[in-house]
């Protein structure tokens, strides 16, 4: 028994986190049923320092500044050496699953600091595997910004654990400060946080280490990450990913000294290959490269999509050029044919300038024709259909607008239903057979399109006149527009009757509103009110 003034909490205490977390409801506790449990320490001069139970010393603590027991309160202490205090701390949290994952991950670093401890002693020691003492150490060693989030419980273990799937704490740092971003997509999601961190390492599956072999790779003296927290048959991270990138780099130049002579065979290539441009990071993908490339001396860069005639033209012209070399997806050294160098004196006669000059609309007559051309193509085909009368499709197919490969529902005749469009396979002799009458259609359809555009710009014409006349007269009293009547008040403001709408003046009534919808007149109230009663209204 010690008293209460000469026992403190001990650095090495394996609790780290939520210290603070329900001590007074723990004081609470103590004051109602008693100190149910000794703590764990160890002597050190004068002092007692507790390794076990510092929330249970803290909340004694409390007690005492509550003035409920004084500084010499007696308290059962089990003494130790502060090794043996330390794992005895740690068993008894184990034991109460009540401790935080991340001073699980320091307690077990803190016994394999001590120097006596390796991962299978602390697992057979706690009963776990080794494979899980392995994780909590890796763990222990997180970047401190993901630690102090798990600690937080910010993220989840599983993130934590995915994090750690990388030893680069740097790296790790780097892409949870990515995901801590606003409105970060995904953010601490466990399987994004993988893909992230491969992307910003290398493992066995990448095209370069295919490509360069593990034999190679590790002869150069490189290594692999434990897969702790990887699933078993996944790719291996590799831990000097710098020596598969020189490695590929060298194995490319001394393969090309051969390899020259068999590209130069190749039909679809030139034997006037003279030599070759590495892509800067060796990685070619199924689309090329976006790495900037550096011409050779005295050659420039031509890059074609359509590349059968460049190379054409090199093989007729007996054109030097220089090939881009890579590495493909599948871990082979392969050409990019698309991209060639050629001595710059000969770039006009394998990439030909192109006509200057800016782009020129077509004409109104251009314009006409092919809207005219591809008019009759489409109703030639629709013409040169078999006609649906006297079959199950009669007056139930129609014509869309625009081809269309949806159903829409519509009404037939008052029943409701849905338009399905088919395919409909016409001959080229049966379309060509109704070309004429599609023409005959087309022009119908002009001539309609033309009368009803009249009719339009008359209207038009119409309805300016008559605007035009009522801002020339006074301003009524009363004016109907579609329906609704106006009023004008002493300040020539309208407003509309049974409505908050109103409008400034009578030229800016008139020229809102749209003409047609302008009904009669009145120059006073009275007039309008007797229209009223004289319609019956």
């Amino acid at each position: 028994m010690f008293p209460l003034h000469q026992l403190a909490r001990a650095p090495e205490n394996v609790r780290h986190t939520r210290i603070d977390e329900d001590v007074s409801t723990l004081a609470d506790d103590i004051i109602a049923h008693g100190l149910l449990q000794s703590l764990i320490g160890y002597e050190d001069g004068d002092l007692i320092y507790i390794i076990g139970g510092g929330r249970r010393l803290q909340a004694l603590d409390t007690i005492a500044e509550r003035g409920l027991i004084g500084p010499d309160f007696p308290v059962p202490v089990l003494v130790r050496h502060a090794d043996e205090a330390l794992e005895l701390s740690l068993a008894e949290n184990l034991q109460q699953r009540t401790m935080s994952p991340v001073d699980e991950f320091f307690a077990f670093k803190a016994l394999m600091d001590m120097g006596t401890n390796s991962p299978a002693t602390l697992a057979k020691r706690f009963g776990y595997s080794e494979r899980v003492v392995k994780q909590r150490l890796r763990l222990a060693d997180l970047a401190e910004p993901v630690l102090d989030a798990l600690v937080d419980r910010k993220i989840s273990i599983d993130a934590a654990m995915a994090y750690a799937s990388s030893q680069d704490r740097k790296v790790q740092a780097e892409i949870f400060k990515a995901h801590n971003r606003p409105n970060a997509w995904e953010a601490h999601n466990a399987e994004k946080i993988r893909r992230d961190l491969r992307s910003k390492g290398m493992d066995t599956g990448d095209q370069l280490f295919r490509y360069v072999g593990a034999a190679a790779y590790e002869r150069r003296g490189g290594g692999y990450e434990d897969d702790l927290f990887n699933e078993e048959g996944t790719e291996r991270v590799l831990t000097h990913a710098h020596l598969v990138e020189e490695l590929a780099q060298d194995h490319i130049d001394f393969q090309m000294t051969r390899r020259l002579g068999e590209f130069q065979e190749r039909e679809d290539l030139a034997p006037t290959i003279v030599g070759y441009v590495k892509v800067p990071d060796a990685r070619l993908a199924s689309w090329g490269t976006q790495a900037k490339l550096t011409a050779p001396a005295g050659f420039v860069k031509v890059d074609k999509w359509d590349h059968p005639g460049v190379w054409k033209t090199i093989r007729n012209n007996g054109i030097d050029v220089q090939i881009l070399v890579g590495v493909s997806p599948e871990g082979e050294l392969t050409v990019w044919p698309r991209t060639v160098f050629v001595p710059k004196e000969q770039k006009e006669a394998v990439d030909p300038a192109q006509p200057s000059g800016a782009y020129v609309p077509p004409t109104p007559e251009e314009q006409a024709a092919a809207e005219r051309k591809r008019e009759v193509e489409l109703w030639s085909r629709r013409l040169a259909v078999p006609k649906f009368a006297s079959t199950v499709f009669a007056g139930r197919a129609f014509w869309p607008e625009r081809w269309d490969d949806r159903s829409k529902p519509m009404i037939l005749d008052g029943v409701p239903g849905r338009s399905v469009t088919v395919q409909i396979f016409v001959p080229d002799t049966a379309i060509a057979a109704a070309v004429p009458e599609a023409e005959a259609r087309y022009e119908r359809e002009l001539a309609t399109k033309a009368e009803r555009e009249q009719a339009d710009r008359e209207a038009e014409a119409a309805a300016e006149e008559r605007k035009a006349q009522l801002l020339a007269g006074d301003a009524p009293a009363v004016v109907v527009i579609d329906g609704q009547a106006w009023l004008r008040d002493d300040d020539g403001r309208y407003t509309a009757q049974g409505d908050d709408d109103d409008a400034d003046s009578w030229s800016f009534l008139i020229e809102c509103a749209n003409a047609a919808d302008i009904g009669p007149i009145y120059a006073t109230v009275a007039e309008h009110d007797v229209a009223l009663a004289g319609a019956g209204a």
